[in-house]
């Protein structure tokens, strides 16, 4: 859920495609599925497993719009040759972390390298409390949209729009309970 709030929160929709690793759970290609985008996949580095990135230009054409390194059994993707080729194609960097927490590059947590970053707490995942997740980004505005679709489309912070007025962006409902 988190993937895919972050990729609706940055309008990716039909028509777009975003590139992923082909080594990674099915929940990273399904997220950009049901935003109607399509996945597009690369192969994996064969020493660290994550997305390769000297095959991530390639894979990149004008629908492209975003790439989702995945950092996975704790090994971060090399993240500074993917965040240089993303600025020159003018690429979202959506980093899903659900298997690194505390990892780091270059002094760095993971999830807080790229635009976005996702965490999950799924109970086979490293920080396990059932389910849900967590979204990480230094971009106030984005987030406040993450918040908006989350929350039903509702206004939220810069998402503006009239509290009780009604949504302002076709949303859902994947809040987690304060239990969890």
């Amino acid at each position: 859920s988190a993937l895919e709030l972050i990729l609706r929160a940055a309008d990716i929709g039909p028509g777009d495609e975003v590139i992923t690793v082909a080594n990674t759970f099915m929940a990273t290609s399904l997220a950009i599925w049901r935003c109607g985008a399509r996945p597009v996949l690369v192969d994996v580095d064969p020493v660290t497993y994550t997305l390769n990135p000297a095959l991530l230009e390639a894979a990149i054409t004008p629908a492209t719009r975003a790439v989702i390194p995945v950092h996975l059994f704790g090994q971060p993707a090399d993240m500074d040759p993917i965040l240089e080729i993303a600025r020159r194609h003018n690429l979202l960097v959506v980093e899903d972390a659900c298997q690194a927490p505390l990892t780091e590059v270059n002094n760095q947590k993971v999830g807080t390298i790229g635009n976005a970053g996702c965490f999950s707490f799924q109970n086979s995942k490293n920080i396990p409390i059932g389910e849900g997740g967590a979204i990480l980004s230094n971009d106030v505005s984005f987030m406040d949209r993450c918040v908006s679709f989350q929350n039903l489309g509702l206004p939220y912070g810069t998402a503006v729009g009239t509290f009780n007025a009604g949504s302002v962006r076709i949303g859902t409902k994947v809040r987690i309970t304060e239990y969890q």
